[in-house]
């Protein structure tokens, strides 16, 4: 073993640093969204987690910060049995015209949602198929009613606990069957 002092020129050479590019979570907080985390998704589309409280501003800031003006959709799924305490995770999609680019928005909540009618009119009908099949109040819509099923429908049937509705089908084989 030596105590000489190891030359500075034969070192190993230091690895740069390398700046990973800011995530899509990272650019909505940027513009205001706080508590917006980033999720890998499968399809590879940008898609960050943000908190019921703040969907309204985070679909806002996706609008209007991040450019991602072409609404595309809103689309439910009950999670009822891996997520219970806050069942109902809701989807929003974007699309960004110029960059081309998709930008997804998640949420969860127990039961309600702010209506984003005011940011996407084309949300309109979407929330209401939200209150109708799944009975997730959106608050602040401006006339949210059924949209798919009759007025005296009992309950909402995409709910992972709803029973299974029966209406016979008016078949002439069946008709004395199911007096129709």
């Amino acid at each position: 073993m030596s105590d000489a002092k190891a030359d500075p020129t034969t070192a190993a050479p230091e690895t740069p640093k390398v700046e990973t590019p800011p995530t899509f979570a990272d650019r909505l907080r940027e513009k205001g969204v706080a508590d917006a985390s980033h999720v890998v998704s499968a399809d590879g589309i940008a898609t960050a987690l943000v908190p019921v409280a703040a969907f309204h501003d985070a679909v806002k800031a996706l609008k209007d910060g991040l450019n991602h003006k072409r609404f595309v959709d809103i689309s439910v799924v009950d999670r009822l049995e891996s997520h219970p305490e806050a069942r109902f995770e809701i989807f929003f999609m974007a699309y960004d015209m110029d960059k081309k680019t998709w930008a997804r928005l998640l949420t969860r909540t127990p039961e309600k949602v702010a209506s984003i009618t005011d940011v996407f009119r084309a949300a309109f009908n979407y929330e209401r198929e939200m209150f109708d099949l799944y009975g997730i109040a959106v608050e602040g819509h401006p006339a949210l009613n059924r949209i798919l099923l009759p007025d005296g429908w009992d309950g909402h049937p995409m709910r992972r606990d709803a029973e299974m509705p029966f209406e016979p089908v008016d078949f002439t084989v069946t008709r004395e069957l199911y007096n129709t």
